[in-house]
């Protein structure tokens, strides 16, 4: 038997302004470090560093703030503290890489889309580990054509966020820029989460049979 699920926009609402707001605070600690090829690489990657965590804690934040916005025909769900945990390290790691990629090479086009394919993997992944911790009586399966939809939708806005980051400094262009990777982490998130079908679990349908 199929179960539906429901949302509390207000929540979905908070998500995305988590989202943004994160987004906001991580690329403008990044932006001081693009272009300035004359520091060493060490510094650089450590500079970068903080940008990459407080974007990929607002990946996950958004994640969990999303999943809370969530609820399935009244089936109670809790979450496995492993995967929890690792979904945020994933994320952390991914966005560190494509932050240090955007700022160590030189090619600032080669640079934008060699950064976005880590920073769209890591909302990807972090995204599937989430879910992955879900427990409950229910079984997941995923529409493959979404999911890609949603890998594709995370690169190209990670892609574009990354771009207006590094056209200006002027707050206009960072706030577009927020608003951008905003959109991609969320995008990326409700189209996977329309991606997502659940059921009953057979064993909780055998329970309920009468015997």
């Amino acid at each position: 038997m199929t179960l539906h699920g429901h949302y509390n926009l207000w929540l979905v609402f908070l998500s995305y302004c988590i989202a943004v707001c994160g987004s906001y605070a991580a690329l403008g600690m990044v932006l001081p470090w693009v272009g300035r090829l004359a520091i060493e690489e060490r510094r650089r990657v450590r500079g970068v560093l903080p940008s990459g965590v407080a974007l990929g804690v607002t990946i996950w934040a958004m994640h969990f703030t999303g999943m809370a916005a969530f609820s399935i025909d009244g089936t109670p769900i809790s979450y496995d503290w492993a995967p929890t945990i690792l979904s945020m390290v994933v994320a952390v790691l991914f966005t560190v890489i494509g932050f240090a990629a955007l700022t160590l090479l030189h090619e600032p086009t080669e640079a934008l889309f060699i950064a976005g394919v880590p920073m769209a993997s890591g909302i990807l992944s972090m995204h599937f580990l989430g879910m992955m911790a879900m427990s409950g009586e229910m079984r997941m399966h995923f529409d493959a054509s979404l999911v890609v939809a949603a890998g594709l939708i995370a690169l190209v806005a990670s892609i574009g966020a990354l771009w207006m980051t590094t056209l200006t400094k002027r707050l206009l262009s960072r706030i577009g820029a927020a608003l951008v990777m905003g959109a991609a982490i969320c995008g990326m998130h409700y189209t996977g989460m329309a991606a997502a079908h659940f059921s009953v679990a057979t064993d909780r349908m055998l329970d309920a049979a009468p015997g």
